[in-house]
């Protein structure tokens, strides 16, 4: 078995016709000057991601296609403009398009833009006095970018056209298009945006939203000592010794005229001048927080503790009220759901590319396959199919994808449990290294910017369009059978994919495991029953051979125990999964015999 490796190459970006010119003459200031020629530009910075949102009566958007194109050309990766305007709040949308900066910088973040460039499109067309039978249309486009790092408008144009034309279309089109060309060939706007790209960093830092639940947003006003922040590291139901239930997040919820009570353990983290916790009316414990941890949390431990509590939970009751309260009477709450509510998934595996010079893979669609049919069975709580998105080789297009991760997954409520698996390939652009993607069926290699799904939009999905506190992905990418060494698969030694999962979240009760460590691979074989080592050890586990404490209970950390062990020895140290996240989350139970939860 040979680890498919992905090697590096450098090309340059190319401007495509009267774009290549009018881009070099923006960022020089002078006026634009026509010629047949297509000069190749090499660009010193990494262009930002951008999303064009350019409003327009009727049904052309020339526009936005125009714009579009432009950046496209000069090689800009680009946020799928219908994405956003299919999901973009409505009164959001508005407000952007009214001018304003705050509702126009959530608009891009929420699609993983770096930078928006929004405007308007207007036109009016009427029969032309002289020939009659003629359209006269006259257009005005205004548009300005924002970078999203910092909020701020970076670059502002406006134009107007005028066309004579045989039709309203004809004319409104080419009315248009006068305009849009006009800013992108003779204004500084494409030059205005670059250059402040170029001379300012990027601050990941106020970008990026903190995940729901997490320590950051749970305690960012409470660094001071004048305030008190709470967040809930575990809120779990623990095994019940009562008979009609095991009472698992994972396990259907009660009756609730049931008189079960379910015994939860809840965990998590005060920070501030609070005195005291209570937990559902109970006062919780206060321990001082380990130095050690408090860095992972990203607090300061002279002003923050751990809490716990343990009390029973009846079935009728899915929440827990959870109040710190300081010497002057003042408090602050937070509310905590032991019991899942609702469980959502999206399961991907790509094993057949429709590029040819991407390795086909033998077993990623049916590792999808078989976690799948392990989600809807009563072991895992039975997820309801509609609920679950299965989508493999040439369903798992990128834009379908998109639509999973962006759409799908909205439905899921912060109460619920959404569950992203993944198996197939991982792969850096081979001209830019940095930029990580996960392959979908249509990927391509040549053109990975444009067809590759960006590790980028699985974080900007997991930080702004899924709700869900509770949030487990898992990834078997980076196969490694039967690879033969090539451009592109060149034997470089690294792994970057696996990494970048762990990257994924603040700290909070959202969990990554990855088949193998940043400097490895994953491998797959027909001696592992048709699946990737790392998937075939994954459903033994949730099947019960994870539960380490044999308490009829299988969860993320013991799962991790288990794969980590075993798929480490099934390679003879070769590959060796990774998880990443805080605290902890139930993920199955264990069957009898029969089918029927052990006791």
């Amino acid at each position: 078995m040979i680890p498919r490796m992905r090697g590096r190459k450098t090309v340059s970006h190319s401007l495509l016709g009267v774009f290549a010119l009018s881009f070099l003459t923006a960022l020089g200031g002078t006026a634009p000057v026509q010629a047949q020629t297509t000069p190749s530009v090499a660009f010193e910075t990494e262009l930002p991601r951008t999303l064009v949102f350019i409003a327009e009566e009727g049904e052309g958007q020339v526009a936005t296609g125009d714009f579009t194109e432009f950046f496209r050309s000069a090689g800009f990766p680009l946020v799928d403009p219908a994405l956003a305007h299919t999901a973009a709040q409505r009164d959001l949308v508005q407000r952007a398009l009214e001018g304003d900066e705050g509702a126009a910088t959530e608009l891009g973040r929420d699609f993983g833009a770096q930078l928006l460039v929004i405007g308007r499109a207007d036109w009016g067309a009427r029969p032309d006095p002289v020939q009659q039978a003629a359209m006269t249309a006259t257009s005005e486009v205004s548009v300005r970018a924002l970078r999203l790092d910092r909020g701020e408008v970076i670059a502002t144009a406006q134009a107007d056209g005028r066309r004579l034309e045989a039709t309203e279309q004809a004319a409104r089109t080419a009315a248009i298009r006068d305009a849009t060309g006009e800013i992108l060939q003779g204004t500084s706007f494409v030059g205005q945006l670059m250059n402040d790209w170029a001379e300012r960093e990027w601050d990941d830092t106020s970008y990026w939203r903190p995940d729901p639940g997490s320590i950051p947003a749970e305690v960012n006003e409470a660094q001071t000592r004048t305030a008190s922040g709470l967040a809930i590291l575990r809120a779990d139901v623990q095994p019940s010794e009562q008979g009609t239930t095991r009472g698992l997040g994972v396990v259907e919820r009660g009756d609730r005229s049931s008189d079960v009570f379910n015994p939860v353990r809840l965990e998590g983290v005060v920070v501030g001048s609070a005195e005291t916790v209570e937990v559902d009316g109970q006062e919780a414990m206060l321990e001082p927080l380990d130095p050690d941890e408090a860095v992972r949390l990203g607090v300061d431990p002279e002003t923050a503790r751990r809490f716990w509590a343990e009390l029973s939970l009846p079935m009728s009751q899915d929440t827990v009220r959870v109040v710190a309260a300081d010497g002057s009477g003042s408090t602050v709450e937070t509310v905590a759901a032991p019991r899942v509510n609702e469980r959502w998934a999206v399961v991907i595996g790509v094993s057949d590319y429709q590029d040819p010079e991407i390795p086909d893979l033998d077993y990623a669609a049916v590792d999808a396959e078989a976690i799948y049919d392990f989600l809807t069975s009563e072991a895992a709580g039975s997820f309801d199919p509609d609920n679950i998105l299965l989508l493999t080789n040439e369903n798992a297009t990128g834009s379908a994808m998109r639509e999973a991760l962006f759409v799908f997954l909205q439905q899921a409520a912060w109460d619920d449990l959404v569950m992203i698996y993944f198996a197939g390939h991982g792969a850096p652009d081979p001209s830019r290294p940095d930029n990580l993607y996960l392959l979908p069926y249509d990927a391509d290699l040549s053109s990975m910017a444009a067809t590759g799904f960006p590790m980028w939009d699985v974080k900007t999905a997991l930080r702004r369009q899924i709700a869900a506190e509770r949030v487990i992905v898992i990834a078997d990418a980076c196969h490694s059978a039967g690879a033969q060494e090539g451009e592109g698969w060149g034997m470089d030694g690294d792994n970057p994919i696996a990494g970048s999962f762990s990257e994924l979240f603040t700290p909070s009760r959202r969990l990554t495991l990855t088949a193998a460590d940043t400097n490895e691979f994953s491998f797959e074989d027909a001696r592992w029953d048709g699946h990737g080592v790392f998937t075939h050890y994954l459903l033994q586990g949730l099947r019960g051979e994870a539960d380490l404490n044999r308490d009829g209970i299988v969860t993320f950390t013991e799962i991790f125990d288990y794969v980590n062990q075993r798929v480490s020895e099934a390679t003879g140290g070769q590959q060796n999964p990774q998880r990443a996240g805080l605290g902890d989350i139930p993920m199955a139970v264990v069957l009898d015999e029969v089918g029927s939860i052990r006791r």
